[in-house]
């Protein structure tokens, strides 16, 4: 039985989203509705919203495309290390959307600082703190365009989902430190941290759909 759902889910890669969320939603109903509550943070749902689930299929969707399009690189003889690496990053980030381990850190380090005294200076470490994340990312970046080589022309527009992507990230974190001028404010209703998101997403999902009608286009030359 476990064979034939596999194979079944196999040749309907959509219905892996079906299946990740029905597991996902009970979870809601038995964990609390918020990962914060009394200025705590709790294991729990961090974002119980329409947009908030929305967002994790999309992630979810968006890891499928990916996996995909890794297996297609692997068979083609190309480097699948990229679409690897991406897929488990966007898996991390759907999984995070909701356990809000952000909120656990911003915790942790609001306890250490009380308990050892320097709370009180805690601007100047939210700061180091924002700057050593955005130097971290655009390390990452940087080289996983230096693993890519001239590779990296075949993603251009994933790259660009990317590189918002850990924009998004970025001002997520100052957000959380205050530092937010942009995120809380509104474009037709819809707040500009979920359009940044979720357009990153759709840029991604998109550009794994581009790549794969290019490998199998030279696929198609070659033979």
């Amino acid at each position: 039985m476990p064979c034939i759902m596999n194979a079944h889910l196999k040749n309907h890669p959509k219905k892996h989203v079906l299946l990740a969320f029905a597991i996902l939603c009970p979870f809601q109903a038995s964990l609390t509705h918020a990962a914060i509550q009394d200025g705590r943070w709790h294991a729990g749902i961090g974002d119980p919203t329409l947009y908030g689930w929305l967002t994790v299929v999309i992630y979810l969707a968006a890891v499928i495309c990916i996996v995909r399009q890794a297996r297609i690189a692997r068979h083609s003889g190309t480097n699948a290390g990229f679409w690897y690496f991406l897929a488990l990053f966007l898996l991390f980030l759907s999984m995070n959307k909701q356990l809000d381990l952000q909120s656990w850190l911003t915790q942790v380090m609001k306890d250490n600082a009380i308990e050892h005294g320097w709370y009180e200076n805690r601007g100047s470490i939210q700061q180091a703190f924002i700057i050593t994340l955005g130097l971290g990312l655009l390390i990452a970046l940087i080289s996983l365009r230096l693993f890519l080589a001239n590779a990296w022309r075949s993603y251009k527009i994933i790259w660009v989902g990317m590189m918002l992507l850990c924009t998004f990230i970025l001002m997520r974190a100052a957000s959380f430190h205050h530092f937010d001028t942009f995120i809380h404010t509104d474009f037709l209703g819809i707040k500009n941290n979920a359009l940044l998101e979720i357009g990153a997403l759709l840029l991604i999902i998109l550009g794994t759909f581009f790549n794969r009608q290019a490998t199998m286009a030279k696929q198609t030359n070659v033979s």
